[in-house]
């Protein structure tokens, strides 16, 4: 790596900083002041709502600050004429945004990697602690099909990954054959294991005196193989809070039972493709800056790639939320654009090496 790609690294890596820090605390701050009525007396919770709110800001915040700190640097090295002398010694601007790109790319990477983590449901701790004082959080009242049984949760708790109510009825072709009824469940070792559970068990042949119906307690009973509480989660979740791996064993989950995925399939489009939006666009922000200020009204064009950068983002980012809501197929609103806008940063990619 060159002295120069060093340099211009670096320099990079300091507005982005910057910036980042900058907007997380304006976030944050807003948010502070919004929600204090509602805020817990707790300490301890109120930080945790600092950072779970910081986690989530970063959804928005991260690709603004990596455009961002493009524009300021080269706004930098066009005030000192680092950039003409950049250029004058044989470096095109395409060579001088491969170490800028290859950061954001290195942030957007890690960033898909954190939403297959529980940094994805940051939003929803943040809703929890304000609506229920607390870390945890519950559903209320499921009825959901998994292969030949139908399961009903009164409560379920994906984060402790517990439930309670829960009752299980297995089919037989087209009879009821089986329910199992239990008041509480924990998910261990990928099954359901019920405690104190009820077993009642239909006959497949009725004689004539004989007892309609078979009837058992047991301590506990393993149910349910595979049917993790975040795929109920995710499926049922209204903000589409969902980690990369939950949305894709959800979406598994839903084309097993035919069952239409196509929220499912928005929200996992909108996890891997929509940070790509920021490394696109500093493509676009590299070939459309001048090369020295003798070419136009400095602060007119920063003034305009500014307002460029955010109206795109604007629209992709209401483009990825109408695809999570399922209001539009995600094929068309997300995923069609996102191919468009990569061959039009190729485009200007082929054309930047000639500048």
């Amino acid at each position: 790596m060159s002295l120069a790609f060093r340099f211009l690294g670096a320099l990079y890596l300091k507005y982005f900083f910057i910036l980042l820090l900058a907007l997380e605390t304006f976030f944050v701050g807003i948010d502070l002041l919004k929600f204090a009525e509602e805020l817990p007396p707790s300490a301890n919770l109120v930080v945790l709502f600092v950072v779970y709110d910081a986690l989530y800001a970063l959804n928005f915040i991260l690709p603004i600050a990596l455009v961002l700190a493009q524009i300021l640097l080269f706004v930098v090295l066009l005030r000192t004429n680092e950039l003409t002398a950049l250029l004058s010694i044989g470096y095109s601007k395409r060579q001088i945004t491969t170490p800028l790109l290859g950061i954001a790319l290195l942030f957007t990477f890690g960033f898909i990697v954190l939403n297959a983590t529980p940094f994805a449901y940051a939003k929803e701790r943040v809703d929890t602690i304000l609506d229920q004082g607390y870390v945890g959080n519950f559903k209320r009242e499921l009825f959901v099909k998994y292969h030949d049984s139908y399961i009903y949760f009164d409560k379920i708790y994906p984060l402790l990954q517990k439930a309670e109510g829960v009752k299980v009825y297995r089919l037989e072709g087209d009879r009821v054959a089986q329910w199992i009824e239990a008041k509480e469940a924990r998910f261990v070792d990928n099954h359901w294991r019920l405690n104190e559970a009820m077993v009642m068990t239909i006959p497949s042949e009725l004689t004539l005196g004989g007892s309609p119906l078979e009837v058992e307690k047991v301590d506990f009973m393993e149910v349910l193989e595979g049917f993790r509480p975040r795929i109920l989660d995710s499926i049922y979740e209204r903000h589409g809070a969902v980690s990369i791996i939950d949305a894709i064993e959800s979406m598994s989950l839903l084309l097993e039972q035919q069952v239409n995925s196509q929220k499912i399939r928005g929200i996992l489009y909108s996890l891997v493709l929509f940070p790509f939006f920021a490394p696109l666009c500093m493509v676009l922000v590299a070939y459309y800056m001048p090369i020295t200020m003798r070419y136009g009204n400095l602060a007119i064009i920063v003034f305009a790639a500014i307002l460029g950068v955010l109206l795109f983002w604007g629209l992709f980012f209401a483009l990825s939320r109408l695809s999570m809501s399922g209001f539009i197929h995600p094929e068309v609103s997300l995923l069609i654009p996102m191919i468009l806008w990569t061959a039009l940063a190729l485009f200007f990619w082929r054309r930047l090496a000639r500048l």
